[in-house]
């Protein structure tokens, strides 16, 4: 039975929860992966009010001890000895009839998740290819297509790809630059001819001084001050303008400018970027007094009317058929880099955006990659690979033939192509999230709460049938993993059959990523 509670705090006295014995919590901000699961006199605070973060973040915390709580609005959480202290602007839901994680998961489902549909198939089935790392700013038709031979060529799948950042002439012209693109269309057609599917970036900022940013102003479309004039606000490329997507007037002129997109070219979809609560601020005028975290939610929102769509960033919209991927990780192999993938992925299921992407391959931090050509760690790129090849999607930018030797390259294409084997699998998981809200990765305590707590964020279940334990650690030719009860098959070696419950040290050389499949 349902233990639902509605619980607010006052001008001056905060929500307080008492964390129980023995519990840990999950939630809130995707990027605090690494710290999660927090229990009690943990140095933990997550202030969703004045909110900046640049990945997926959602008023919602669950508990291995069956407990979800929630609100229509942001709050502020932070840990107080034994205690959470809660302050929230409207009212805090607290379900206490669950008995573990998943239960408190499949309540946060039932209550806040939009369930239904997912994205399309094509996300899941292949690698996705981003030519950001590759061409960064210097978007062109040549170098594209050269970037889309070369994946084919060295036998990796085709997948979708995306033409990133700078493929039009400027901010708010959304349409392919005739000077670096001199035929789109014939380029999207030889692409969807060698298998891809072509999506092509865009951000809700437009550059000023502009025609676009002329129409957009004297037509009251953008946000604006209490002057009445446009906001300029400063972003990672410059200085823009920025939409007001709480006017239906800007929803259409730019649904209408991409849907030209796609009609004249034959492009599929659209990576949309930035929306980061930060560009927004509770001060700006628009047409529905939007708040900074309603202007990133609305971002995604919009993006529900392209099927084929990726976001870096999102607020609440959680179970709907959006693609989140996470924050640009940095080329390394501890903080900011590969360890975070699996704790950060594990999150974004959790809390309801689970049609996810880890990070390019290798990571999507573009600094980290100038200077190093030629010079860059090949094992870190193919344990990147497999770390992301058993999960819902697996995405590269860096391409694989031009930094790495025959022998790292040859692995890579295993990565792939072992993504590519368990499609259907990955596939049927992701519809089963469609219906149910159940993440397609999991943390190992969502079906089997016994784990261990130094496991849960080095290794994970591909749904609740296949365990996966990707080496983390540089040089490392073993690793140790945590087989619950029951049988477990090596997807490596069929001969290869572990007993649990308990932990084994396992060869995972090079060549080896751990991974077993429950056979009884």
């Amino acid at each position: 039975m349902s233990k639902l509670k509605e619980l607010r705090s006052t001008l001056t006295d905060t929500v307080t929860l008492p964390i129980q014995e023995g519990e840990y919590w999950y939630g809130g901000c995707v990027m605090d992966g690494p710290v999660y699961p927090f229990t009690r006199g943990a140095d933990y605070r997550l202030d969703m009010i004045n909110l900046n973060s640049p990945n997926q973040v959602a008023p919602s915390f669950l508990s291995t001890h069956g407990r979800a709580i929630w609100s229509n609005e942001p709050f502020s959480l932070r840990v107080v000895g034994d205690n959470m202290e809660i302050i929230t602007r409207s009212p805090l839901f607290v379900d206490d009839s669950g008995k573990n994680l998943k239960d408190a998961q499949q309540t946060l489902a039932k209550h806040v998740f939009a369930l239904g549909k997912m994205p399309p198939a094509e996300f899941f089935r292949m690698a996705q290819w981003n030519d950001w790392i590759e061409l960064l700013y210097k978007q062109n038709q040549a170098d594209v297509l050269k970037y889309a031979h070369g994946i084919v060529d060295h036998g990796f799948p085709a997948g979708i790809i995306m033409i990133d950042d700078l493929w039009a002439e400027y901010y708010g012209r959304w349409a392919f630059s005739v000077r670096k693109f001199p035929d789109a269309p014939a380029m999207v057609k030889e692409l969807h001819n060698l298998g891809f599917k072509v999506m092509v970036w865009v951000c809700p900022f437009i550059t000023p001084d502009t025609p676009e940013f002329h129409y957009l102003r004297d037509h009251h479309m953008l946000t604006e001050n209490s002057s009445g004039a446009p906001v300029i606000r400063q972003w990672w490329n410059g200085y823009g303008a920025l939409l007001d997507l709480s006017n239906p007037d800007t929803r259409k002129w730019l649904s209408d400018a991409l849907h030209k997109v796609e009609h004249d070219t034959g492009v599929d979809g659209f990576k949309f970027d930035a929306g980061d609560p930060q560009f927004y601020d509770d001060n700006d005028v628009t047409r529905m007094h939007l708040t900074k975290t309603e202007g990133s939610q609305l971002w995604g929102q919009f993006g529900l009317n392209f099927p084929y769509n990726e976001y870096r960033v999102n607020f609440k919209n959680q179970g709907a058929p959006l693609v989140n991927r996470l924050q640009d990780k940095s080329f390394e192999w501890g903080t900011g880099g590969l360890s975070e993938l699996i704790p950060d992925t594990l999150t974004q299921g959790l809390l309801g955006y689970y049609y996810n992407c880890p990070d390019m391959i290798g990571g999507g931090e573009y600094l980290s990659f100038l200077g190093k050509k030629g010079d860059l760690d090949q094992e870190l790129i193919v344990r990147s690979a497999q770390c992301a090849a058993l999960m819902a999607m697996m995405q590269f930018s860096v391409a694989p033939w031009r930094v790495l030797d025959k022998k790292h390259l040859d692995l890579c294409i295993a990565a792939a192509k072992l993504h590519t084997q368990y499609a259907d699998y990955i596939l049927a998981l992701a519809q089963n999230a469609a219906k149910t809200g159940e993440p397609i990765t999991r943390p190992m305590v969502y079906d089997y709460p016994e784990t261990p707590l130094q496991f849960v964020k080095t290794q994970f279940m591909l749904g609740d049938k296949l365990l996966v334990a990707p080496v983390l650690e540089k040089g490392a030719t073993t690793k140790t993993v945590y087989f619950p009860a029951g049988q477990w098959q090596s997807i490596n070696d069929a001969a290869d059959v572990v007993t649990g419950s308990g932990e084994q040290t396992v060869p995972a050389d090079l060549s080896t990523l751990p991974a077993y499949k429950k056979i009884d």
